[in-house]
């Protein structure tokens, strides 16, 4: 077992603005809890000093807890943090409707994005927004290109629901093809080697997954022709939604956002601080 690999799925769970906040005003109570507690027998000097700067050191943690959580949820840190990822790689230009590419793929390589597969659930329900949009970009892209390979790339649960996303969307089963050994970002370049060989093949994903795909994917010695779907922000936080609140309004849409991205920053941060990324 890849003992990196789970520190690194370990922090993904706890390292995220919701579980951070929370545990920041968790700690802030029980300091303040333990400070005006009535203790059972009167406290020398030192003890009475060290119980005011525990409830103070309380407090400290609730505020910080609570800004950071309202700063996480609007939209202008959101969007800074979304557009910062999305722009480093914008998507394919397009004239007339056909995406512009100096090579014409043999194949189309699109990165899992997770599933939520269960007993009769739909096929086109089977995999989360991020999948599903990189499913549907892929799709779109590979009409322009039907002479490709269709590769959904990560976990067998994974990749069989891309592929029936895929073929419900048109492409041939006889098109695609499954690499189901990935289990995150950093396997991709290596397990679709023995497919892809020196092949020109364009690397499909979400915008702010991009930085972190090329990366490895450049570091493996590939040079990708990149199509980023799953836009949020790019190329502009533009207001898009006429009823939708105030820029410093708190919004679950911004906590999203801005969870996704740092997601994505610390995964960079990691893939450099083990060697994976220059």
């Amino acid at each position: 077992m890849d003992y990196w690999f789970s520190v690194k799925k370990l922090l993904s769970i706890y390292l995220n603005p919701v579980t951070v906040t929370l545990e920041l005003v968790f700690l802030g109570v029980v300091l303040i809890g333990l400070a005006s507690r009535k203790p059972r027998k009167p406290l020398g000097p030192k003890m009475t000093r060290l119980r005011a700067h525990l409830g103070d050191l309380g407090v400290f943690f609730v505020i910080l807890g609570i800004l950071a959580l309202f700063l996480a949820s609007v939209d202008p840190v959101a969007n800074a943090l979304t557009l910062h990822l999305e722009r480093q790689h914008p998507p394919l230009e397009e004239r007339d409707g056909v995406p512009v590419v100096t090579t014409v793929p043999a194949a189309i390589v699109v990165l899992a994005g997770g599933q939520r597969n269960a007993p009769e659930k739909p096929v086109l329900s089977s995999l989360t927004r991020q999948g599903l949009a990189r499913i549907v970009g892929g799709v779109d892209l590979w009409k322009h290109f039907p002479d490709s390979k269709f590769i959904v790339t990560g976990h067998p649960d994974e990749t069989s629901a891309m592929r029936a996303v895929a073929q419900r969307l048109g492409v041939p089963a006889d098109r695609i093809v499954e690499e189901t050994e990935s289990r995150d970002t950093k396997d991709h370049p290596r397990k679709l080697k023995p497919l892809l060989g020196e092949s020109p093949f364009l690397l499909v994903t979400s915008g702010t997954h991009m930085p972190r795909s090329t990366a490895l994917f450049r570091a493996a010695g590939y040079d990708p022709i990149l199509a980023a779907v799953d836009l949020q922000i790019w190329p502009t936080p533009g207001v898009y939604d006429p009823y939708r609140p105030g820029l410093f309004i708190p919004r679950v849409a911004g906590l999203e956002l801005t969870s996704t991205a740092l997601h994505e920053i610390a995964g960079l941060a990691w893939s450099r601080w083990r060697g994976e990324v220059k």
